[in-house]
C-alpha cells in the first residue's frame, strides 16, 4: 500500500529519520508540513517540492505544539498522518544531566507527543488520522549512558500502553528504532560510542512506512533487536551481556574524556 494524496506532518524533519520520511513521502500527491528548529535544513527540503511546506519550531518549548495545529487549521483543516519524530538525547553518567537539559528532553520526547495526541483526539474526532511516534528500542533495553533519554522513551511507551489498556490508542503507532546512522550520536555528546547494532536511516524509514501503511500499532525497524527480545524471554542471557558491552564503552568514554 502506497501512501498517496494525504496531508502529512513530520517533526524533526530537517535531518535523520524525519528527513528521510519527507523525501520518501514527497510526491504521490502528498502534501507535507515539515517541522524542525533548523530553518536552513527546512529550506533545503522546501526547494525539492512545492508540496513540502515548512514551519520552524522549537519543540522543547511549551505551547509549541499549538502552533502546529494553528497552521493545520489555517491551511488544511485535517491531517491524515502525523509523524511525531522530533527528539534528542544526552550521553554520559546520569548525574551529569542537568535539570534544564532533562526538562527540555522531557518536553520534546514525551510531553510534545502527548499534547499532539490530545489535540488530534479533539480536533480529528470525525476524521481518520494516525499518529506515528518515534519511541526507541531503549523503551525496552536502556543502554548505559542514556539514563535520562531511556526514561523519556519508556514514559512514552507506557503512556500509549496505558491508553490501549483503557480501550483507546489503536490510532497511535509507536516506532522502536535501534541505533541509526544519523546526527543522533553527534548531538548526544562529543565522540560518543555508538550502540550496537547501527542501521541506515533509509532502512529505518522504509520499515516505518511499510508498517504505517498496514496500520501497525508497533514497528520494530531492527528485526535483530526484535528477535533478540523474544529469545531473551526464554533464555535471559543477551540483555546482561549487551549491558556489559555498552557499560565498558561508557566507562572508556568517561576515562578518555577525563584524560585517563
Amino acid at each position: 500500500m502506497v501512501i498517496s494524496n494525504k496531508h502529512i506532518v513530520i517533526t524533526g524533519a530537517a535531518s535523520g529519520i524525519g528527513k528521510e520520511l519527507v523525501l520518501e513521502l514527497a510526491g504521490s500527491g502528498n502534501k507535507i508540513l515539515a517541522i524542525d528548529i533548523n530553518q536552513e535544513g527546512l529550506e533545503i527540503l522546501s526547494n525539492k517540492s512545492s508540496q513540502i511546506h515548512t514551519l520552524t519550531l522549537d519543540l522543547t518549548k511549551k505551547d509549541s505544539v499549538s502552533a502546529i495545529f494553528d497552521w493545520i487549521q489555517l491551511n488544511w483543516k485535517t491531517v491524515d498522518y502525523f509523524f511525531a519524530n522530533a527528539g534528542f538525547a544526552k550521553f554520559g553518567p546520569w548525574e551529569d544531566t542537568d535539570q534544564d537539559t532533562f526538562a527540555k528532553m522531557l518536553q520534546i520526547n514525551v510531553l510534545s507527543p502527548i499534547e499532539t495526541a490530545k489535540i488530534l483526539k479533539q480536533t480529528q474526532a470525525h476524521y481518520s488520522c494516525r499518529l506515528v511516534v518515534t519511541a526507541s528500542a531503549m523503551s525496552y533495553w536502556p543502554v548505559p549512558g542514556y539514563a535520562a533519554y531511556a526514561a523519556t522513551k519508556a514514559a512514552l511507551h507506557h503512556f500509549v500502553e496505558t491508553l490501549r489498556s483503557e480501550g483507546d490508542g489503536d490510532w497511535i503507532t509507536l516506532v522502536y528504532p535501534g541505533a541509526t546512522e544519523t546526527d543522533f550520536f553527534k548531538n548526544a555528546g562529543k565522540e560518543i560510542p555508538k550502540a550496537f547494532p547501527v542501521q541506515t536511516v533509509q532502512t529505518v524509514a522504509r520499515h516505518i512506512l511499510q508498517g504505517v501503511s498496514k496500520g501497525k500499532k508497533k514497528i520494530y525497524p531492527s528485526r535483530l533487536f526484535q528477535a533478540t527480545m523474544l529469545i531473551d524471554r526464554i533464555l535471559p542471557v543477551f540483555k546482561p551481556l549487551y549491558f556489559l558491552l555498552e557499560r565498558k564503552k561508557l566507562r572508556k568514554w568517561i576515562d578518555d574524556k577525563n584524560g585517563g
